[in-house]
């Protein structure tokens, strides 16, 4: 067998510890557990447990974020069915959640999103209970929120991707009770200015899960009444101006938290109804579905922020509302291996 210094030049450090940065390929022999460890990359998706909101929520959550140390969460259902809405926000900063500035337009849940930046982000439509469902937009700058140009229809649990000034909403409830005879599958751009509407997704989902940019977005899963017992497993791109049917998803589901920031070739969703709560973990890689690491816990309609490789999912219905918040770690992700003969 061919020594080490031989292939590699280098001898193996001694260490008391693992370094706190090692690089991909690097290794050492720890000699507090007399093993010996290398870097690699991740072959599946890892989960940790991070602190927990400061209020139960679940409903639709909007929850922005590019990754999991900067995370908004706002104005979701904090206790159970309506109208316990709340215009409340809690922002993540990677330790610790700190009650941000209120939303100001009214209470409600189930709203769209845009912006993978927590320092400028879009809060679209949603539910206030007795009301009509809202074409409410504010923006959010990082610290305050400020009314923004409604959108052509109000619609709650809707699919929104894209940045602030540049945005998809699509699909969606139209009008108390939720699901109505001609729910909307329309599609409506945001361009930093103005609302147009587009192509139409071609099918109602309500409860489907998004990510992407204007030009490529992504939209799986959802379902054709609430809250959720007739889902569908078909997931659909957008380039702009037309939407086309991708493969299916191994699940029929609908209220699964995305990775907002995932993009159209790399993405993963996270629980859902099925119609019950399930703990399914799903990656897209641009062409296929494919099931992975589950969830701690079973959820649906919780709040998920980051990318494909790194999210934050927090709250949901478990059945009833919760105030759990995980991190993902992707595949391909760096991870510290131990090195064994076999």
């Amino acid at each position: 067998m061919a020594d080490y210094i031989n292939i590699n030049g280098n001898n193996i450090p001694i260490r008391a510890s693992d370094p706190s940065n090692p690089i991909v390929g690097e290794i050492w022999y720890n000699t507090t557990t007399n093993a010996l460890k290398g870097q690699a990359l991740s072959t599946v998706g890892t989960f940790a447990s991070a602190p927990s909101l400061p209020v139960v929520r679940a409903g639709g959550m909007f929850s922005v974020g590019s990754t999991q140390d900067a995370v908004l969460s706002v104005g979701s259902n904090p206790a159970g069915p309506p109208p316990d809405y709340t215009n409340r926000t809690d922002v993540y900063n990677g330790t610790a959640w700190t009650a941000g500035n209120n939303i100001i337009q009214p209470a409600r849940n189930s709203v769209s999103s845009g912006g993978a930046s927590t320092a400028a982000a879009k809060m679209c439509g949603g539910y206030s209970g007795p009301t009509p469902t809202e074409n409410v937009v504010e923006d959010y700058d990082g610290t305050c929120f400020s009314t923004a140009p409604v959108m052509p229809k109000g619609t709650e649990a809707a699919a929104g991707f894209g940045t602030q000034t540049a945005m998809v909403v699509c699909s969606g409830g139209s009008i108390a009770p939720f699901v109505p005879p001609g729910a909307p599958q329309q599609t409506d751009e945001w361009d930093g200015a103005t609302w147009t509407t587009s192509n139409p997704l071609g099918r109602h989902a309500q409860g489907g899960a998004s990510s992407g940019s204007l030009t490529a977005g992504l939209f799986s899963g959802g379902s054709t009444n609430y809250p959720g017992t007739i889902n569908v497993d078909l997931s659909s791109s957008y380039d702009g101006t037309s939407w086309t049917t991708n493969n299916t998803m191994n699940t029929a589901k609908s209220y699964q938290a995305p990775s907002l920031s995932g993009t159209q070739t790399a993405s993963v969703i996270f629980g859902g109804s099925t119609p019950s709560a399930t703990n399914q973990t799903e990656i897209y890689d641009g062409t296929c579905w494919s099931n992975t690491t589950t969830l701690p816990s079973a959820r649906y309609a919780a709040g998920g922020a980051g990318t494909a490789s790194a999210s934050l999912i927090s709250g949901g219905y478990a059945p009833s509302a919760i105030s759990t918040v995980d991190e993902w770690i992707g595949p391909g992700s760096p991870v510290t291996q131990t090195i064994s003969s076999s």
